[in-house]
Parts: C-alpha cells; sequence; structure tokens
C-alpha cells in the first residue's frame, strides 16, 4: 500500500482514539451554569424573604407603637372617668374606652399575625440562604473539576505525539483531504476498495484507471462520497492464503 495511505490509515485509528478519550472526559464535566443559576434563584428567593421580612417588621413595629398608644388612652380616659359631669360625658369616656380596647385588640391580632409570617419567612430566607451556599459550593467543585477535564489526559497527550510524527511525513495534498475530511465530521474519511471487483463499501464502483492511480500513489477522490480511495491488496492476499 501507498506510504501516504498507510499513514492515513494510522491518523484514523488514532483520532478515533482520541475522540473516544476526549468524549469520556469531557462526559465528566458538569455545567457550571446551570448550578450558577440554581444559586442565583435560591439566593433572589431569600432576597426577597429578607425584604418581606423587613417590611412586616416596620409593620409590627407601628402596631407595637398603636398598642402603646391604646393602652395610654385607655389610662387617660379611666382617669377622666370618676370627673365627668355629666351621664352624656360619662357615656362618651366610656365609649372612647371601649374603641380604644377594640383597637389594641386588632392591632395585637394583626402583630402575632404579622409576627408567624416573619417566623416562617425568616425560615425560608435562612432555607434559601444555606441551600444558595451549598449551590454555589458544589458550582465550585464542577468548575475544578471541569478544569481537570479541559485539560488532554496523559494518553491523549501521547497520542497527539504520535499524530504530530505520523502527520509530519505524509504528502500535504493527502493531509489536507484527510484533515478537511475529519474536521468536517465525515463518517468514512478513508474508503477501501476491493482490488478485484473495484467496488466501495457503498457499493459504488470506480474505473480500472483509478485502481491503477490509486496503485501509483496518487490521491483518488471519490466523485460520489468525497472519500479518500485506498486498496489493500496485502492483507487481501494474506486473507485468500489463509483459505
Amino acid at each position: 500500500m501507498n506510504a501516504n495511505l498507510e499513514a492515513l490509515l494510522d491518523l484514523q485509528i488514532i483520532d478515533k482514539r482520541r475522540l473516544t478519550l476526549k468524549r469520556a472526559r469531557e462526559g465528566q464535566s458538569g455545567q457550571v451554569s446551570d448550578a450558577s443559576a440554581a444559586a442565583k434563584a435560591a439566593e433572589d428567593a431569600a432576597t426577597t424573604a429578607n425584604a418581606e421580612v423587613a417590611k412586616m417588621g416596620a409593620l409590627i413595629r407601628q402596631y407595637n407603637e398603636d398598642v402603646e398608644r391604646c393602652d395610654a388612652s385607655i389610662t387617660e380616659l379611666r382617669s377622666q372617668q370618676m370627673n365627668a359631669k355629666t351621664n352624656k360625658e360619662y357615656m362618651a369616656i366610656i365609649n372612647g374606652v371601649e374603641n380604644a380596647k377594640l383597637e389594641k385588640s386588632n392591632r395585637e391580632a394583626s402583630v402575632k399575625e404579622l409576627s408567624d409570617k416573619v417566623t416562617a419567612l425568616e425560615a425560608k430566607a435562612k432555607a434559601a440562604t444555606e441551600q444558595a451556599a451549598l449551590i454555589r459550593a458544589k458550582a465550585e467543585e464542577i468548575a475544578a473539576a471541569n478544569a481537570i477535564a479541559a485539560k488532554p489526559t496523559e494518553e491523549e497527550q501521547t497520542l497527539q505525539k504520535r499524530y504530530d510524527e505520523v502527520r509530519a511525513g505524509i504528502d500535504p495534498a493527502f493531509l489536507e483531504a484527510y484533515e478537511r475530511l475529519v474536521k468536517s465530521h465525515h463518517k468514512m474519511p478513508l474508503m477501501r476498495i476491493d482490488p478485484k471487483t473495484r467496488s466501495s463499501a457503498y457499493g459504488s464502483l470506480i474505473s480500472q484507471n483509478q485502481l491503477e492511480q490509486i496503485r501509483m500513489g496518487k490521491l483518488v477522490i471519490d466523485t460520489g462520497s468525497n472519500a479518500i480511495l485506498f486498496i489493500d491488496e496485502g492483507t487481501k492476499s494474506e486473507a485468500v492464503k489463509k483459505r
């Protein structure tokens, strides 16, 4: 077989092995962006919950001030109760006390309700903050693993060295055609032709002239698939001998 074609077959074997190793390595990589997005969502949830806590905290303080105001109003009205000069004035004081008591009761109920909500929101904010921290830590682990996975393994480096060595001895025309096909993810950059039938793996036939050109060491490209054609008569004869 032509030396250029033998070298290209070697490159093809190296390429397949390198691709297998690369896929295995990259398969271990995680999505840092997904983890970061999840962490941000948790942080946003914590921020929203904390904002609600602050808002409700302000209302609670206001309502507690209202309760204190009602207590002061009740105390003052009761001090005026014994000094009422008319029944109308007395009843107005009594009504004032009752209204203050009602307002105080409503405010205390609101404080309790808001306090319960604040407790729940604080727990939610804490849980979201802790979740965000865990996710951030996981994202950092993934990033570290990705950094390792981004580097070729020792075997890949050895294969690359071998690839470069073989590549250096190939005719530029053969090499350019092969690497162009590999770059385009061609399924069969190198296609074997049966020297007896002149048929390809796809069942197409080449001319006798093309067959002779291959034997002469010339670059022959299949017009249908764009694959580089080669024959392996040595392997074929060995197979015949074994029979």
